[in-house]
C-alpha cells in the first residue's frame, strides 16, 4: 500500500515565529512510500515556488533526512537565494518536474551538489517540524 505516513512543517524562515517557532507555517513536504520514498510540496504562503516545475523528489536512501534538504532547496529556493550556484540550477533544472536521486542521478546536475552544499548553513536554521501520520478508525464497518 503506498501513501503518505509523515510530514514536515516549515515556518517562520523569514524572521517572525509564533511562540511555537513554526507559526506561521509557510510549506509542508509530505513523506509518502510505496515502492520507493518520494516527497511533495503543500504550500501555505503562495509566494513560494519550486525550482522549475518540480513537484515530486525522490531520495537516494529511503532515511528521509538525507532528501529533506533536497526537498526544502527544490520547493522552497527563496530560502536559499544567497547560494552562489543558485541561478545555475534554476536555469539547467527550468523544465524539469521530478527529481530522482535513486534511479535517474545522472540526470542531476552537477550544480545541484554544489548548491546543496553552500545551502547547507541555511537549512540547518530553518524551523522544520516532524510528525507522523497514521490512519484513525472511527468506526462503522
Amino acid at each position: 500500500m503506498a501513501g503518505f505516513n509523515q510530514i514536515f512543517c516549515i515556518g517562520g524562515v523569514g524572521g517572525f515565529n509564533g511562540s511555537d517557532g513554526i507559526n506561521p507555517i509557510e510549506l509542508q513536504i509530505l513523506v509518502g512510500d510505496g515502492n520507493r520514498r518520494w516527497l511533495e510540496s503543500h504550500y501555505f504562503d503562495k509566494s513560494i515556488k519550486p525550482i522549475g516545475r518540480i513537484k515530486v523528489i525522490i531520495p537516494e536512501v529511503p532515511e528521509y533526512l538525507s532528501g529533506l534538504i533536497d526537498a526544502c532547496i527544490a520547493f522552497a529556493p527563496k530560502y536559499f537565494e544567497q547560494c552562489p550556484s543558485m541561478d545555475k540550477v534554476k536555469e539547467e533544472l527550468k523544465e524539469v518536474r521530478r527529481l530522482d536521486f535513486d534511479q535517474s542521478r545522472e540526470k542531476i546536475p552537477e550544480s545541484w551538489y554544489a548548491l546543496r552544499k553552500e545551502a547547507t548553513p541555511f537549512f540547518e536554521k530553518m524551523n522544520i517540524f516532524e510528525g507522523n501520520l497514521r490512519e484513525i478508525y472511527l468506526g462503522g464497518s
